[in-house]
């Protein structure tokens, strides 16, 4: 099953890849977020991991940022 707010599998934690695929952008971008913060993630080995709860967190903030103005206070 699929989360409603992401699209990713429901899982704790997702793969770079998976994220990366998902939002059609390069693993590299999705690196560059966690290392900025934008993404909380953590490496598991040699591989990095990004949160769920994060990613759909991000997903939220974004949306928000990309309404216009009327719908971001319920007027519109």
């Amino acid at each position: 099953m699929m989360c409603p707010i992401c699209g990713c599998p429901r899982t704790k934690w997702l793969r770079v890849g998976t994220v990366a695929r998902q939002f059609g952008c390069a693993t590299k971008t999705v690196l560059r977020m966690i290392k900025r913060g934008e993404l909380d993630g953590v490496l598991f080995g040699r591989c990095w991991r990004v949160e769920h709860a994060s990613l759909d967190d991000y997903v939220r903030r974004d949306a928000m940022r990309l309404r216009p103005p009327g719908l971001r206070t319920g007027e519109g």
